[in-house]
């Protein structure tokens, strides 16, 4: 497991607010990714911004350095990314009605990355963030199982400050 810090690093995410406020949309930012869980993937980076207005939210997230022609599943978690995987948490959910689709209760972002190890993936959702609700972005080394929701293991993870 690595944990990616530094100056530089540190200096992009103090020039970005982490959150931002004009005409009503809130804007949520997160690069990285915060922690590598899996050190065959010590070559990503990653980008997720949210916009929140009237009601409804539209995450995107940005990849590179995957390897090439996959699809991982990828979630906003409830928690924060730390050393130990489990730290960020499970998927957040906006609503626990099981009558509702999970599909539709949860942000899923599953990204196929090209021939050079790029993705990108966007969901929009009828809903917004409480704050400190949402912490995160993990990638997952499989595809959403539509049904479950499970993606298989945590493969790196993005501090996102949700809601914020």
């Amino acid at each position: 497991m690595r944990i990616r810090t530094g100056v530089a690093a540190a200096a992009v995410l103090a020039a970005v607010p982490t959150t931002a406020v004009a005409a009503g949309v809130l804007v949520d930012h997160g690069h990285g990714p915060t922690v590598v869980h899996d050190a065959s993937y010590d070559d990503v980076k990653t980008q997720v911004h949210a916009w929140s207005s009237d009601g409804t939210t539209r995450v995107r997230l940005m990849v590179t350095g995957l390897p090439a022609g996959r699809t991982f599943g990828a979630h906003v978690h409830t928690g924060t990314c730390g050393a130990d995987p489990l730290a960020s948490g499970g998927h957040y959910q906006h609503s626990t009605d099981a009558t509702v689709p999970l599909a539709q209760r949860e942000v899923w972002l599953d990204v196929t990355s090209d021939e050079r190890g790029r993705g990108v993936a966007t969901a929009t959702v009828p809903w917004t963030f409480a704050p400190g609700t949402a912490g995160s972005v993990v990638i997952h080394a499989l595809p959403t199982n539509a049904t479950t929701g499970a993606a298989g293991a945590r493969l790196a993870c993005t501090s996102v400050a949700f809601g914020e």
